[in-house]
């Protein structure tokens, strides 16, 4: 803490006023030594004899002397006063010159709001003079800083932009088995960037909002990356979340709007790190004291998510519903997923702890979702809502399909079972920094078919976690997700470029912090189909089991605010 400054205006005033205090009391009291009388040292007072005319002449001619000699001092006096004036005048230029400089100092090293300011106040004289008040409490600096932020909206704003360069190769097969086409190399080289600003706000102490916008394709529900290109037009910017939050309480947590899905663990698994549900999330936490199971809490979590809204009162043979497998006649009905299930948290002590969960997907009318990918099916599917003609289907096929290219999925019914596992620990310590380690094992069965191809499994490995410079951290997937195990449009679409199941996938990602929220990312995916069409029957895939091995490569770096 700097050591306050000395009032530089108030002492030259107190040093001037003590001088002239001392240059004008000698004259002060030789004039009142001439107009008192004058008294002779050995003569009471009033019993002076009277005086003769020569004493009375020479009196006078003393006094005039004396008269003469005080004028002259005073008129010296005069002359340094007009000094000392002009002395005042000049320090006074000084100190105001010092007095902006240091000003100037301040607000170079401060924050705004945090230099003092300076005020007018009278000295013992009534004078004016300048001096420094103290500088602002924290409570005031903060109430100036509320009162800023409020004038934009009582808003809270954060984000992040993502530059990456995205590579995709992969060698061409010219010979491909008896009834397959050939297949050209793939090599797609490109830059991309995202961006996405979050908005959040407090309404009241049991109810907040949040929202983000964020670029990406109208048609690819699964990124929100945007390729480099199109000449110099410029790129859209959409919702990607709203929601608002009711809680109550600590323990309860109910969401309604585009919302995250209720189980999302960024893992790759079950669901893409960019989908987003329009529905409904609720979550209960049951926490638990100390116990011989080392149970620490319990979630209970749900959604209810709407994929559609066709509004077709009677399904005819020419409506695209019908070519999703809907009955002639019938009323064209919504695409739903209702998605239940429970987290255990356990707390072995402050270095270990796990996660146990397992949760069940029910999919109501899925074949809308494949029917939205298809030419005929996204103009009732998916661009009446936005009231925009796409420049084509929704992406992100792989499944199965009765048809090549159809809208009915060979499995009739897609109700997910899955089981998850995470263990913690804080890790170990090299260098200086922390690398905390997690091992996630996760399963899930489409149980509501007995169809070959209805099982993905996923297991991870990451090591190290990245906060600040230099922290790095490595992570390491393997995964396999049949062709009837989960659906394409919804689950991840880096582990299956080109397809999000039939495939077998190894994962490398190497993290580094090059500053306080800015990372370096590198990660490469390397690819495989499982099976080929016709493998089993009503079996069409878009990627079959001879394609040659795929390579991904992503080179990023991250900056959050």
């Amino acid at each position: 803490m700097s050591q306050p400054k000395p009032d530089l205006s108030r002492l030259s005033v107190n040093f001037l006023t003590g001088i002239l205090i001392l240059l004008t009391t000698p004259a002060v009291v030789f004039t009142q030594s001439l107009t008192s009388p004058q008294r002779d040292s050995g003569t009471p007072s009033g019993l002076g004899e009277r005086s003769t005319p020569a004493e009375a002449q020479k009196t006078s001619s003393n006094l005039d002397e004396r008269l003469k000699a005080l004028e002259d001092q005073l008129r010296e006096q005069n002359n340094v006063l007009s000094e000392l004036r002009a002395l005042i005048a000049e320090q006074q230029r000084t100190i105001t010159t010092l007095s902006s400089k240091s000003k100037n100092d301040e607000q170079k090293t401060d924050a705004p709001g945090d230099v003092a300011t300076t005020a007018p106040i009278a000295d013992q004289s009534g004078t004016a003079v300048t001096t420094q008040s103290q500088t602002p409490t924290m409570e005031d600096r903060v109430k100036k800083l509320e009162g800023q932020v409020l004038r934009i909206g009582p808003f809270r704003f954060s984000g992040d932009f993502r530059l990456r360069f995205d590579g995709i190769f992969r060698r061409a097969e010219p010979l491909p088995p008896t009834g397959f086409a050939a297949l050209t190399h793939q090599q797609n080289a490109r830059m991309r960037y995202r961006l996405r600003l979050n908005l959040d706000t407090d309404i009241n102490s049991k109810l907040s909002f949040h929202g983000q916008l964020a670029t990406g394709p109208a048609n690819n529900p699964l990124t929100m990356d945007q390729d480099f290109g199109q000449t110099t037009t410029r790129h859209p910017f959409f919702i990607s979340e709203a929601w608002v939050d009711f809680h109550p309480n600590k323990a309860v947590s109910l969401q309604g709007g585009r919302v995250q899905e209720v189980f999302a663990d960024n893992s790759r698994f079950l669901f893409d790190d960019d989908v987003r549900f329009n529905g409904f999330n609720e979550k209960y936490i049951l926490s638990f004291k100390n116990n011989g199971f080392r149970v620490a809490s319990l979630e209970l979590r749900a959604g209810q998510y709407i994929f559609s809204n066709p509004n077709v009162a009677i399904v005819t043979a020419g409506s695209p519903l019908a070519q999703a497998g809907a009955i002639i006649n019938s009323t064209g009905r919504s695409s739903n997923l209702f998605h239940q299930g429970l987290l255990l948290n356990q707390k072995y002590n402050d270095r270990w702890s796990s996660q146990w969960g397992g949760d069940l997907q029910l999919y109501r009318n899925p074949n809308q979702i494949q029917l939205a990918s298809t030419a005929n099916g996204v103009a009732l599917i998916v661009q009446n809502g936005l009231g925009l003609a796409l420049s084509g289907p929704v992406t992100g096929t792989g499944n199965a399909t009765t048809t090549a290219g159809g809208a009915i999925y060979t499995a009739r019914n897609f109700q997910i079972a899955r089981l998850t596992y995470r263990l913690n620990w804080t890790g170990f310590q090299s260098g200086g920094r922390t690398y905390p380690v997690t091992f996630n094992f996760q399963v899930a069965r489409n149980v509501g078919v007995g169809l070959k191809e209805r099982d993905a499994l996923l297991s991870a490995l990451q090591v190290g976690r990245v906060a600040n410079r230099g922290d790095m951290s490595f992570l390491y997937v393997f995964s396999t997700k049949g062709a009837n195990a989960l659906i394409s449009q919804v689950t991840d679409d880096d582990l299956g470029t080109g397809s999000g199941v039939n495939i077998r996938t190894h994962h490398l990602r190497f993290d580094y912090g090059l500053a306080k929220k800015v990372t370096l990312q590198s990660l490469i995916f390397i690819q495989s189909e499982l099976r080929n069409s016709g493998d089993f029957p009503n079996f069409f895939v878009p990627l079959n089991a001879f394609t040659p091995r795929q390579y991904r490569v992503q080179e990023q770096i991250v900056f959050s605010f």
